[in-house]
């Protein structure tokens, strides 16, 4: 048998290990994949869960304390899911209505600018929004 690898009958789970080998892999190598230039998997990994990322504004931050509404970390995944179908269809400032709570988003920067809890939605006008999302 020989010691060599066909890298061309490599499967995926082999790809996966040698990624995960090298993330793993020394502060050294690291260090030489970062002065390269090239990213590693999990700098890339990163990249892609911080693009998913909601952030909420210091107003927002306010109401959501003073009107007591709970948000979970698979409320905050919704959210920026929805912030991905607002920008597809192309909406800058979306309503977007979950969990009894209506929350105004910057779609562009990810920004939840204000919460609204289901008592105060009532014979409430939403303006300087371009669109709505339901999740």
């Amino acid at each position: 048998m020989s010691n060599q690898i066909n890298t061309n009958n490599y499967s995926l789970a082999d790809s996966i290990i040698t990624q995960a080998e090298r993330i793993n892999s020394t502060s050294n190598a690291n260090s030489t994949a970062k002065t390269t230039g090239r990213e590693s998997f999990q700098e890339i990994l990163n990249r892609q869960l911080d693009n998913n990322r909601v952030s909420f504004s210091k107003h927002a931050n306010q109401r959501t304390e003073e009107r007591n509404i709970q948000i979970s970390q698979t409320d905050l995944n919704r959210l920026g899911d929805a912030c991905d179908k607002a920008e597809e269809k192309g909406i800058k400032d979306a309503l977007v209505m979950m969990n009894d709570s209506a929350f105004i988003v910057n779609s562009q920067n990810r920004v939840v600018i204000t919460v609204m809890d289901k008592n105060e939605l009532k014979n409430n006008v939403f303006t300087n929004i371009d669109g709505a999302v339901f999740v």
